[in-house]
């Protein structure tokens, strides 16, 4: 009787030994496991805020265009408000009786108007805010702004 009970014992041990080492190796896989997730975490962290910075610097760039653009639209609408007091004075003027005043006049008024010469400083401002140092073309604006 005391030989089965030994017998017993020794077979419950092993079975206790046998399951000790399955729980190691399993403890061994999710280790590894938690490892490959904490590098793959990294991974998409960095891919993440490479992303960011990209999308923020394109956000900044697109700020920057949006702003030229509202400078060039003013521009436009300053030359066509010249454009229709020019067309509003001709109108005016060519109701007189004196046709060589109304062509002194025009030829004032295209006179008195700022022509913007390729050699002049161009007009548009810079991202920074300050004006653009490059020459302009006729129309008053560098190759980068427009001209």
């Amino acid at each position: 009787m005391k030989k089965i009970i030994v017998l017993i014992l020794l077979i419950s041990s092993f079975n206790t030994i046998a399951q000790k080492a399955d729980v190691r190796v399993e403890i061994f896989d999710l280790k590894e496991d938690v490892k490959k997730l904490q590098s793959e975490n990294q991974r998409l962290s960095n891919d993440l805020s490479i992303l960011s910075t990209k999308y923020e610097n394109r956000i900044l760039d697109l700020g920057a265009k949006i702003e030229d653009l509202k400078f060039e639209l003013n521009v436009l609408k300053r030359i066509v408000e010249q454009y229709r007091n020019s067309v509003s004075n001709n109108s005016n003027s060519t109701s007189s009786p004196k046709t060589s005043t109304t062509e002194e006049t025009v030829v004032e008024k295209t006179d008195t108007k700022p022509k913007p010469q390729s050699s002049s400083q161009c007009s548009a401002t810079t991202k920074k805010g300050t004006r653009c140092s490059r020459s302009s073309r006729s129309n008053g604006l560098c190759w980068q702004h427009g001209g």
